[in-house]
Parts: structure tokens; sequence; C-alpha cells
């Protein structure tokens, strides 16, 4: 693909990507997309949110494509919070070894459900990276998602799309690598630098087929449109999937490494607004 065209699709992933680096995006930001989707630009997000994270970020924005929420677990309607396509979520001997590994390093992850509703469920919060999250996820919800436990042997009844830790790395490694060496599941895992916190790190654990690559074959194959004919932004680890079949990929300047390394084209800083700079350069 040599030129842009008004008829392809976009996807931006959020954070460090679309949104300000404290998690925003203004008013002004969102007049300045609405202007460019009421001129019909093909246009939506990809984003390790979920929908009750997602909603009250963006609201106010006209979103007529669907979402792709929690890294590629849900295509989502925007306005009405509806799960289109679901991916699969983790197997339950999954969660059950992989908590029982992190348990003897004295680690405890946050466990994302879904039940009509989504939930994080928590135990002990011991670092600062932690307590970050959960100050984080308490300012943006209206109705908190969190729920403290004393265990985990509920979660036995319960729908889990993903796991995520946060620890320094040394704590975290190890963990890493036994995951990776379990042999009962299909795993998908992201392990790398905690983008809000010095010298903190994410692992996220989901189902080996939920990722934002695959969701996004599903929705441009809903919208037919070729794969050559989509644009995707990102920053992270888990937008590396999309770069992998999108016909152009875009970075960040603020992006990782392997994520720069992997593009096709690199812009300016989620500060800049860039991704906006280079919608509008489109010539709507």
């Amino acid at each position: 693909m040599t030129t842009d065209s008004k008829n392809f699709l976009y996807v931006s992933d959020l954070d460090g990507t679309l949104l300000t680096p404290d998690s925003f995006l203004s008013p002004k930001a969102i007049e300045r997309l609405n202007k460019l989707l009421s001129k019909g630009l093909n246009f939506t997000i990809a984003t390790a949110r979920n929908y009750d994270s997602v909603r009250p970020i963006l609201k106010g924005l006209d979103l007529k494509i669907p979402v792709i929420l929690f890294n590629g677990v849900y295509l989502t309607d925007f306005h009405t919070g509806e799960n289109i396509l679901t991916s699969r979520h983790l197997p339950k001997s999954a969660v059950v070894d992989i908590i029982n590994e992190a348990g003897k390093k004295n680690i405890d992850p946050f466990v994302y459900t879904f039940d009509r509703t989504h939930s994080v469920y928590h135990r002990n919060i011991t670092n600062p990276g932690s307590q970050n999250y959960v100050n984080y996820i308490n300012k943006i919800s209206n109705e908190s998602r969190l729920r403290h436990i004393k265990n985990y042997e509920f979660l036995s009844d319960m729908t889990i799309p993903g796991l995520l830790f946060i620890d320094t790395y040394s704590k975290l490694a190890p963990i890493n690598e036994k995951i990776k060496a379990l042999k009962n599941a299909d795993l998908n895992v992201y392990f790398a630098e905690d983008i809000a916190v010095e010298g903190h790190f994410w692992l996220q654990v989901f189902d080996g087929q939920a990722n934002k690559g695959n969701m996004l074959k599903q929705l441009a194959h809903r919208l037919d449109t070729p794969l050559e004919e989509t644009v995707v932004f990102g920053d992270y680890l888990n937008d590396l999937e999309m770069f992998k079949i999108a016909g152009r990929s875009i970075a960040m300047g603020n992006a990782l490494k392997e994520v720069k390394q992997a593009a096709d084209m690199i812009i300016e800083n989620n500060s800049d607004l860039a991704v906006i700079n280079y919608l509008e350069k489109i010539g709507f």
C-alpha cells in the first residue's frame, strides 16, 4: 500500500496512542475526530481495556464501527455495549495453575471476569504499580468494578477472559517463564514495562486466540474491507499482531522499541495527538 485512501479502515490503540499520557481525550480532540467521522472516516479502536473502562473516556465520540476490546477478546457495539463477537476465554485449568505458581511467590493477579458485566477481582495490593492501577480503575469507573477477595476459590464458576500481574521485573520474570512452560493451554502472554510506574512491569495473560490481530481480521471481514486497506496505530506489544496483518502499521514516537522496529512508519508522540493529526491529513 503506497497511498492512503478515504475508504481504508483506520484502527487505533488507546493508551499510549490515541489518548494523551494522562489517559485522556479532551473535548476538543473528540470534536476533531467527530468532524472526520461525520465526513465518512472509517475509524475505530482496538484496546486492552474493556467496555466499562472505554466508554467514560470516549464519551461523545460518534464511533459507527464496532470496537475491539480487551485485547481482542470482544468485538463490541460502542453505543450499546453489546458484544457482537467473542474470542475464547482462558481455560480454567490454566487459570488455576498460573495462580498457584504465582502464589508460591506471594504474588496475586488481578482477575478479569465477565457475566453480563465486567469485574476485576484482586486480593493483596503489595506494590506501587498495583496500587496505581487500583487508583486508576476507581477514578474512571462510575461504579467500581474492583472486588476485593480473600481467596480465588470462587473462580471455578466464573468466565475469565484475562489475568494481570503487576510487580517488579525480578518478581515477575520467573512467573512469566512458568506460564510459558505450561503444557495444558494455548496462551497469549505479554510481559513489558509499566508505562505509568517506573520500575514495575505488567504480565498479562489471555487465551492464545485472543489478540487484536485476530479480531481485526474478523472486523475487516464483516466490513468487507481487505486487510491491505487497513491502517493501524499502536505503541505496545499487544499491537504487534495488528501490525503483522495490516496494510500499514504506524508506531507512535513514544512506542516500545520492538513496536517501532515492526512498524512501516513512525509518527509523533501521543502527547501531540499524533493519530488525530495523521487522520486529518487524509483529506476529508
